[in-house]
């Protein structure tokens, strides 16, 4: 997993590692930073479907509150009003290569996690439900508060925050996220199930996990 981009270009090296993995999933997150360097961020995230097209099968890509934050016209935190059209455009040419979360496993990929509450106040009972439920009604995934930083059950996929989440988790199933930035990538655990963020600071960690084990290395990538 690579998590939360936000114009960092350390994702590259894995693009030499990529034999070694069967799948690779970024957690989203392309744009927006305080440095904010342009053109750089946008041929860093072209780069991004770049490589999803060269070995479509095995890289996934997961919608985020950032990429929303355009496509809905949200404006979260480091919206670009400079650059909103062209970051917008792009998320609507390359939406069809994007899902909000992805299952394998006893394990669910997004940017933020799902919550059993939010599942129910949209009325879906099914994780395979979620994806289509975003093409289809898109305004499920906005933000919905009260909580301003977003540790509220109520919060959908691409914002919940790990309290929230680990306190109205799905059942039975491990989450891995991003979203919400650390020094390190952290693991947390509640009755057998487990959840692993990986948002950093500097945006330069690699999380590798083995489904049969469950077991979860965390690889720095240096300059």
């Amino acid at each position: 997993m690579i998590s939360d981009i936000h114009q960092s270009a350390y994702w590259r090296k894995i693009i030499d590692l990529k034999d070694e993995y069967e799948k690779i999933i970024f957690l989203g997150d392309e744009f927006d930073y305080w440095r904010n360097r342009w053109p750089f961020q946008m041929n860093n995230a072209l780069n991004i479907i770049t490589f999803k097209k060269s070995i479509p099968e095995k890289i996934d890509l997961c919608w985020s509150n950032h990429a929303i934050s355009y496509y809905l016209d949200e404006r979260c935190s480091g919206f670009q009003y400079v650059h909103a059209a062209e970051i917008r455009d792009f998320y609507y040419k390359y939406r069809d290569l994007y899902n909000v979360v992805y299952i394998y496993d006893n394990w669910i990929f997004s940017h933020g996690g799902v919550s059993k509450k939010w599942m129910h106040r949209c009325g879906i009972t099914n994780l395979d439900e979620i994806n289509l439920l975003f093409r289809e009604r898109p305004d499920f995934f906005r933000w919905v508060g009260p909580d301003s930083y977003g540790n509220n059950a109520n919060e959908g996929p691409l914002w919940i925050r790990p309290g929230a989440l680990i306190n109205n988790c799905v059942n039975d199933y491990n989450q891995i996220t991003g979203h919400t930035e650390s020094t390190e990538p952290q693991i947390a655990k509640k009755n057998n199930l487990i959840f692993v963020f990986c948002d950093t600071e500097e945006h330069n960690y690699l999380t590798v996990l083995d489904t049969q084990t469950n077991s979860v290395e965390f690889v720095y990538l240096e300059d």
